[in-house]
């Protein structure tokens, strides 16, 4: 009985080993490993999807930023007030036949400033410079939500920043509600904001660096009250002190001087100025209305006069839209456009409202190319004397952009064209009836001018750079001929208004690092051609 219990007794140990026998090493090391290899290509795949995701949300933002973008130029080009683009001939009267009293252009005759006066309001203006160049083309024009007549929305208005002024007066209140001739009560809001608008504005596009800007300056529209009709900023205090005038009278205005003697103008202000000297002793801002869209008066300021524009030189009507990247003599020259927001909100840009301070290169004319001394740095294209300026970035609309380039349509080429280039036939460099007007370094630019031409400068020539007339004796289905008789009243030109511009805009996708490309083909006819 005992031997017997010993037998079974072995026989269920060898089974229990049996069935107790564990992996070997091998095996674990087989298994970990493929668990290792699963686990990794479920982290590879993880990290593929998430990319992948990453990189659709980043194509679909820079998508929603181009059509924001092509929105927005868009809706500025359909508002513009020069809707018939043929620009102004210099005001003339004809020497054939020669009459007593002499004979001036009928209001038919596109050498008339009276020819489709109602929609040659403003300017409309593009500077191409180096046709081989597309990182320096530039547009700048006034725009207004009435000249789109399906457009009547609240949200047409411009926007921009406005200071409240009312706490600098002597009397009279210290509440906006007391003084309402002034920018920040243009929006009708009585409580400030830091805001105003307009229904009329300068908008320019420019590229510097690898950045596209967008600068709006609005123009001046007081609410229609009995206390506002003076366009120029008025308190309403006991001796009706004007703001920002400077004369004989008010020596220190409300604005830039004193205490305020820190103020800034375009820093506090998004609104088209021109720094005017009545009395050639001192200088001041003076604000544009709705009344100097209007082309066919000379006794107000009009914005179709070069030199009273935003970026222009309120001395020449040259616009300044280079600057040098080292000092020297004959220094390299960049393209800067405009100034930024960055740059103009710096403390001591002052401009118009006073010269530029001393401490930025020597002070004076910022609009000037020879001063002040203002370097441009050539690897961010900012000017470093304005560098950091509280309002940095807040006039960028697109970044990483390559190339912005502006092409005109050509009625002769019967193609788009490089102002100035090479396959340019109405717009070739030898076709300018004015070679002075445009910057410092280069004269292809459109210019819808004004009868006067650069009115208050001496010697400036009086045509316009395009006058963009033709021979009436060519068909007006063939390409066309120019001809810019001022001397003969008979034969009466063709009048060949530029009908479409090309813009093409190339910039970096940051997510992907492609490159991508943006057209937009605008057609520029009058809103009353359809």
């Amino acid at each position: 009985m005992k031997t017997l219990n010993t037998s079974n007794q072995r026989h269920f140990e060898r089974k229990i080993n049996r069935s107790c026998d564990g992996f070997t090493l091998v095996e674990m090391l087989v298994s970990v490993a493929l668990v290792l290899l699963m686990m990794l290509m479920f982290t590879e795949i993880f990290q593929i999807l998430a990319g992948s995701m990453t990189l659709q949300r980043g194509i679909s933002e820079n998508d929603q930023r181009e059509r924001l973008l092509v929105t927005m130029l868009q809706a500025d080009l359909d508002r513009r007030t020069f809707q018939y683009l043929l620009p102004f001939a210099a005001t003339t009267t004809f020497t054939n036949p020669l009459t007593v009293p002499p004979t001036s252009p009928a209001p038919d005759d596109p050498r008339s400033p009276r020819f489709h006066q109602e929609d040659r309001q403003g300017y409309f203006y593009i500077s191409e410079n180096d046709p081989n160049d597309d990182t320096d083309d530039f547009i700048q024009f006034t725009v207004s939500r009435f000249s789109n007549l399906g457009q009547t929305e609240t949200d047409d208005f411009y926007f921009g920043r406005a200071l409240d002024l009312s706490g600098r007066t002597p009397d009279g209140g210290t509440r906006l509600a007391n003084h309402p001739n002034q920018p920040e009560a243009d929006d009708g809001r009585i409580v400030p904001d830091g805001a105003s608008q307009s229904s009329a504005a300068e908008v320019c596009y420019f590229l510097r660096g690898s950045n596209l800007y967008r600068r709006v300056m609005l123009i001046r529209e007081p609410l229609s009250l009995s206390s506002t009709q003076n366009s120029q900023p008025v308190a309403s205090d006991s001796a009706d002190t004007p703001f920002f005038l400077r004369s004989g009278t008010t020596p220190a205005p409300l604005y830039g001087e004193g205490r305020f003697r820190s103020d800034n103008f375009w820093g506090d202000f998004d609104y088209s100025a021109f720094i005017l000297d009545p009395t050639n002793t001192t200088v001041y801002a003076r604000f544009h209305d709705l009344s100097d869209l209007d082309n066919s008066s000379t006794g107000n300021f009009p914005l179709g006069n070069p030199r009273l524009r935003f970026g222009f030189n309120h001395e020449t009507g040259l616009s300044r839209e280079f600057a040098p990247s080292t000092t020297g003599t004959n220094p390299p020259q960049l393209f800067i456009g405009r100034f930024t927001h960055e740059e103009t909100s710096h403390p001591d840009f002052n401009y118009p409202q006073d010269l530029m301070d001393t401490s930025i290169g020597g002070g004076g004319n910022p609009m000037s190319p020879s001063a002040p001394s203002l370097i441009v740095n050539p690897n961010d294209r900012v000017i470093d004397l304005l560098r950091n300026g509280s309002r940095r970035s807040e006039d960028l609309v697109l970044s990483n952009v390559r190339s912005f380039d502006i092409k005109v349509f050509d009625d002769i080429r019967q193609d788009f064209v490089d102002i100035g280039g090479a396959r340019a036939l109405r717009f070739a460099a030898s076709a300018r009836q004015n070679t002075d007007h445009g910057n410092s370094q280069w004269k292809n630019v459109f210019d819808t001018w004004h009868p006067t031409g650069i009115a208050g400068v001496t010697g400036a020539d009086g045509d316009p750079p395009f006058p963009m007339l033709s021979d009436p004796t060519v068909s007006e289905t063939a390409p066309q001929v120019p001809d810019y008789d001022l001397a003969n009243q008979d034969p009466v030109p063709r009048a060949s208004p530029l009908t479409a511009i090309r813009i093409l805009i190339r910039y970096e996708d940051p997510s992907s690092g492609q490159v991508r490309q943006m057209t937009l083909i605008h057609p520029l006819r009058n809103r009353g051609e359809g």
